[in-house]
């Protein structure tokens, strides 16, 4: 009787303590009715109130802010970006289930991948490092897929042949060593998900569940992606001048900084806003295997041409290169002092004027300071946002 008694109380205290939690939730959806949210809730770990997605460019850039500023524009955009969300972790989108965009593209990395080659849904892996998606502080699609008053840029794969965010979209998508799914299959499965329903409807409107609008989604939440509280932005938003010692860093990382403006900025770029050079050979071999752009375009110019990458959290998204070869910092600065080697197509910013391959040939000090200078890219603050991290489970 007393063990009967307990067990009801047991019950009603539980019973109480469910619905005090669901009304905690609800009385938190701001931006979903409390049908919505429940339904959600059974999935997704999503906040009530929409995160703000809005691209804050840092003020040494001076470009202002992306996305819209009026009210309703803006929560459309945040339902959109939330979507995509949803849509870059989610395993299920893949053949088999098992692997999602965010498996290559992890946050604590800067969404890049410690991996040389990453595994796709049926283990195998791939055949170049997965790039970076947190590397700007302006979003992708400003910053790579054409060109920008004149300025070149990069294109979203190694081999420079992909020029917008839904185009590498789909290509990971219908790629058989990554998610091996067809756009077609996929429209099908996310159809066949419940809270897909709500997030669209959501972002889109009624029965709005189609490939452009999914690929939409998910290039409005990696664009939101942007990498703009680092320690070298908090120096330059003091100073306004990268050729200045910045009062934030110690001796080491300006000296680090100043090499790196002397032999690198040429062709990355001095205030990581924009890349200098879209593509380059930077020497790492004599013979190719990966022909890199020039596999896509047969030209003998484009032989061992490869993307060059912003390096904001840089310090993070190792191993480097298009084949993941070096493993560290300290082996990519080594390479650069003494090991560039000759190649028909190399970038003339690696040759001396009399054109013989350039050595660097930085001492122990500037090497340590080098790597010093590429760590204060590192956002701190964007590796551990609530707003792109995975939303399936606790």
């Amino acid at each position: 009787m007393r063990l009967n008694k307990l067990f009801n109380h047991s019950a009603i205290l539980l019973g109480a303590l469910l619905m005090l939690s669901s009304c905690q939730k609800e009385s938190t959806a701001v931006d979903y009715t409390a049908n919505e949210y429940e339904e959600l809730s059974k999935s997704l770990n999503l906040p009530g109130e929409l995160h703000n997605y809005t691209v804050d460019v840092p003020e040494h850039i001076n470009a202002g802010s992306f996305f819209p500023i009026d009210p309703i524009q803006l929560n459309k955009a945040n339902h959109t970006a939330t979507l995509g969300r949803v849509l870059f972790y989610d395993e299920l989108l893949s053949r088999n289930g098992t692997v999602s965009c965010g498996s290559c593209h992890v946050q604590t990395a800067g969404f890049a991948h410690n991996e040389a080659l990453s595994e796709g849904f049926d283990g195998e892996t791939g055949t170049r490092n997965s790039l970076a998606l947190g590397t700007t502080a302006m979003g992708l699609t400003t910053s790579y897929g054409g060109s920008t008053e004149g300025v070149a840029l990069a294109g979203f794969s190694w081999d420079d042949s992909v020029h917008s965010m839904e185009e590498q979209t789909q290509a990971a998508i219908e790629n058989p060593s990554e998610m091996g799914m067809t756009m077609e299959a996929m429209v099908d499965r996310v159809k066949s998900i419940a809270y897909y329903d709500i997030l669209f409807r959501k972002a889109f409107g009624e029965n709005e569940i189609n490939e452009e609008n999914l690929l939409k989604a998910i290039t409005q939440f990696v664009n939101a992606i942007s990498s703009n509280e680092s320690r070298f932005d908090e120096g330059m938003n003091q100073t306004l001048n990268v050729n200045e010692d910045f009062a934030n860093y110690t001796a080491s990382e300006n000296l680090g900084k100043s090499l790196y403006n002397t032999n690198c900025a040429s062709c990355h770029g001095a205030k990581h806003d924009f890349t200098v050079k879209a593509v380059a050979n930077n020497g790492l071999d004599q013979v190719y295997t990966d022909q890199g752009k020039g596999a896509k375009t047969g030209n003998s110019s484009d032989m061992a041409i490869f993307k060059v990458p912003f390096l904001r959290n840089i310090g993070l998204s190792g191993p480097y290169m298009h084949d993941g070869r070096f493993a560290s910092l300290e082996e990519v600065v080594d390479f650069y002092s003494e090991n560039v080697k000759e190649h028909l197509n190399l970038s003339p910013e690696l040759r001396e004027s009399n054109g013989q391959v350039k050595k660097m040939n930085f001492t122990e000090v500037q090497k340590t300071a080098l790597v010093a200078y590429m760590e204060t890219l590192t956002d701190q603050e964007m590796i551990k946002d609530e707003k792109f991290s995975i939303p399936f489970g606790e």
